[in-house]
């Protein structure tokens, strides 16, 4: 049975279980409905529960050279300064290449931190040894970058993530470290147009109100993509940093929408983040980004190795040791994926977490982020600090569908239409 679900004035039905919507005349909707109902149920099941890993995110070091206020790592995790070595590395990669092989994919790794670049004379080595038999990408705060680098990085075809907070100097500093703006400033100028860039945003209440700066910034600088993150509160340290919810929702929309009007005057800008929960709406079984399904993408779709060789199911869970499922120096990605600690975030579901279970967009949601529940309630089960955030956005993205403008957000060409239900 369809549901009523209220956007404004505009009323669609939808199937919370399946993500099937639509908008008109209720019999002719519940007809189709009941047509592909089978189909899209078994799509969304392979979704949600299969276990099939295409990334590995790798730390190789634990060190940093910034001081983040709100890292998501603890400050006894990096006091250990373990750094792999270039053989470490070899052997990790190796045996993800052979991991992938036999499920005949090229997978991925990015390199993570702490601070990846502080060992970037190895992790270049590797990326030029074996760029043939897997995709790598970089993540980092961007300090240790100089335009060798990104010659290297462009000529080698490598994603890479820099972190920025604001447009505003003073913000970004505040939040990165001092001479973190005019750094990355002079970073942007080396990556001028290359398509493997994205800019990462960490939201906090220091920055929730300069979002749509934000855009406009990076939209001068000629950048075509960006990750808006509200900060995770894996850290009793990063606690005081969340923007209320509804605040946040309001600042992202503005945001978003000014992302849209720049891609219509032929400035294309694109939220990666909005862009996969509208992702989710349209084309549910298309999702990139695995953070807005339950159960999350962590030890499903994903992994993260810390530099001790150790494996949890999401960077979010480096250090809480109830969640590791074991070492990949001793044990095969296999027995990692199998393990008891791994199962416990694949069995988190919506449909046992409380409000979640009968809320209408909870499969376009997923009540993210497990780690973060985790740290700050003692159990995962639980509805996430940015609930009313999500449920908001979601709501923005059947806006952006009822006023057509999905093309602005999506490229239409990497979409097929299968189903569709017109007036003759």
């Amino acid at each position: 049975m369809l549901e009523s679900f209220k956007v404004d004035d505009t009323e669609f039905k939808i199937d919370p279980d399946t993500c099937f919507w639509g908008i008109g005349e209720y019999s002719a909707l519940e007809g189709l409905y009941n047509k592909v109902r089978e189909d899209i149920a078994r799509e969304m099941q392979n979704l949600r529960f299969n276990t099939d890993i295409v990334l590995l995110y790798l730390n190789p070091t634990d060190r940093c050279n910034a001081s983040c206020p709100y890292c998501y790592l603890s400050k006894d995790i990096k006091a250990r300064k373990t750094d792999m070595s270039y053989s470490d590395i070899e052997l990790v990669v190796n045996k993800f290449i052979r991991f992938f092989d036999d499920k005949e994919v090229k997978g991925s790794i990015i390199f993570h931190g702490a601070e990846p670049l502080l060992i970037k004379d190895d992790l270049f080595k590797i990326i030029e040894n074996y760029k043939d038999d897997i995709f790598f990408g970089i993540q980092t705060n961007g300090f240790l970058l100089d335009e060798e680098d990104s010659t290297f990085i462009k000529d080698n075809d490598v994603k890479i993530g820099i972190s920025l907070d604001s447009p505003y100097e003073k913000t970004d500093d505040l939040l990165r470290g001092r001479g973190h703006f005019k750094k990355i400033n002079d970073v942007l100028d080396w990556f001028l147009g290359y398509n493997q860039l994205n800019i990462i945003t960490t939201i906090t209440n220091h920055n929730v109100h300069h979002l749509t700066d934000m855009v406009n910034f990076l939209a001068d600088k000629d950048v075509h993509l960006s990750l808006m993150n509200p900060v995770r509160g894996t850290e009793e340290s990063a606690l005081p940093f969340r923007p209320d919810s509804l605040k946040l929702a309001k600042e992202y929309i503005n945001a978003v929408n000014r992302a849209i009007e720049l891609t219509k005057s032929g400035k294309r800008f694109v939220i990666g983040d909005f862009a996969n929960i509208l992702l989710g709406v349209v084309a549910p079984a298309s999702r990139v980004l695995m953070c807005d399904i339950s159960p999350c993408g962590g030890g499903r779709r994903f992994l993260s190795i810390a530099a001790d060789g150790n494996a949890y199911p999401c960077g979010e869970f480096i250090g809480k040791e109830e969640f590791t499922g074991g070492n990949i120096y001793q044990n095969s990605i296999d027995e990692i994926c199998g393990s008891q600690n791994f199962e416990k975030v694949r069995e988190r579901i919506v449909e046992k977490i409380v409000e979640c279970d009968t809320c209408l967009v909870r499969n376009m949601c997923g009540a993210s982020c497990p780690a973060e529940i985790y740290s700050t309630d003692g159990n995962m089960y639980n509805k996430s600090f940015y609930c009313d955030f999500y449920k908001e956005l979601i709501k923005h993205a059947f806006r952006i569908i009822y006023r057509d403008e999905v093309r602005y957000v999506l490229k239409q060409d990497v979409l097929k239409e299968i189903y569709s239900l017109k007036e003759c």
